[in-house]
């Protein structure tokens, strides 16, 4: 099946986006929505989205090599995130620079605690996520999704080689048996694992239910309105806090992936605008790099705080918070802020990424 989902990539560049506000804080602004406070649970999407393309590019070919399996996926991911390490070092060299000749003090010292030197090698590896020893939101914290999902493309390999006319099953039973442990809260797995395995085994059941009817022709009515009413759903579900919201959240997320995969609403239409296109394809830089910049504006915040004594950077809540004059120009910065992620994502994209998968080629 040759197609190329537009609509589920510009989810991507919305989950990314909105993955950023949800770490950014500012006084009485948008970040404080509580849309935008419960929008961590969009890694799930991630999970779920790279788990049914995958599957959509792998899921049916024959003679699958590993080697070449596992290159073509180091290279998709591991350069961003070595920049990015890279980085987060060079910054919290800044902040140990800082402390010792300008006595500037920051939220935490200088290479301690997420940002430990024994923090470096499993980042390095991306094995952070993968066990209770160590720090999943170590040095550059959104690479805690990346260190799983890595990791589960070789299990996905296996899935395909030793399973073959029965990988269905296997999937559907990772998927299930990794709900379970999170319903029953079991401490077996990190909580994290739990997560990626069942979302993004979850996604490859979506997409094997998809492509058994894909044929079918949703009419543009019935399309919009189902593509219309889970958006709705969505809003409310991540939006609002309660018990099961973990669970209920990733299963609207299947719901929401299988039907617009059938691109057949205008909603769908919509999403494939360029605006949203580009953002789609950013989202993996926009999601790796807006740490490091969110990590500078706050650093120049509490900068001008000890400089002119006004409350720029308050701690509220035992969260560094940024308020530059009130919910207006917040607002402002905030949206100056997302335009310069967008534009430093570019940049990365066409100089990291793009070169990282010429490297696979050769």
């Amino acid at each position: 099946m040759n197609r190329r989902f537009e609509a589920l990539d510009a989810f991507r560049g919305i989950c990314a986006i909105s993955v950023v506000i949800f770490h950014m804080h500012l006084v009485n602004s948008i970040t404080e929505l509580n849309f935008f406070r419960g929008s961590s649970v969009f890694v799930e999407f991630f999970f779920i989205l790279s788990g049914f393309v995958l599957v959509h590019s792998y899921g049916e070919k024959k003679n699958i090599n590993f080697k070449s399996f596992m290159k073509a996926r180091f290279f998709r991911i591991y350069p961003l995130h070595l920049l990015m390490l890279t980085i987060f070092i060079v910054l919290e060299s800044s902040k140990l620079l800082a402390y010792k000749f300008g006595g500037i003090s920051f939220n935490n010292p200088p290479f301690t605690n997420d940002t430990a030197f024994g923090e470096l090698l499993p980042n390095l590896l991306l094995i952070h996520s993968w066990t209770p020893f160590t720090d999943p939101l170590s040095f550059n914290y959104p690479s805690w999704s990346i260190s799983i999902e890595f990791y589960i493309y070789a299990l996905l390999f296996s899935t395909i080689v030793f399973f073959k006319t029965n990988k269905a099953i296997a999937w559907f039973c990772i998927s299930a048996i990794a709900f379970s442990m999170i319903y029953l809260r079991s401490d077996l797995l990190v909580e994290s694992v739990l997560k990626g395995l069942s979302c993004f085994f979850g996604g490859a059941v979506t997409y094997l239910l998809f492509k058994k009817v894909s044929y079918f022709k949703l009419s543009s009515v019935i399309g919009t309105s189902i593509e219309f009413l889970l958006i709705i759903l969505i809003v409310i579900i991540v939006s609002v806090n309660f018990k099961y919201k973990s669970l209920i959240a990733p299963f609207l997320f299947l719901i929401t992936v299988f039907f617009f995969a059938f691109e057949a609403g205008l909603i769908s239409q919509l999403l494939r605008m360029k605006l949203f296109q580009t953002t789609g394809k950013l989202s993996y830089s926009i999601y790796m790099t807006h740490a490091a910049i969110l990590f500078c504006l706050t650093s120049l915040g509490i900068i001008l705080q000890k400089s002119t004594t006004k409350n720029i950077a308050p701690m509220i809540d035992s969260q560094r918070y940024l308020d530059f004059g009130g919910s207006s120009i917040n607002n402002i910065i905030i949206l100056i802020t997302l335009t310069l992620i967008i534009y430093i994502s570019n940049l990365t994209y066409n100089a990291v990424e793009v070169k990282g998968l010429a490297l696979n080629r050769k």
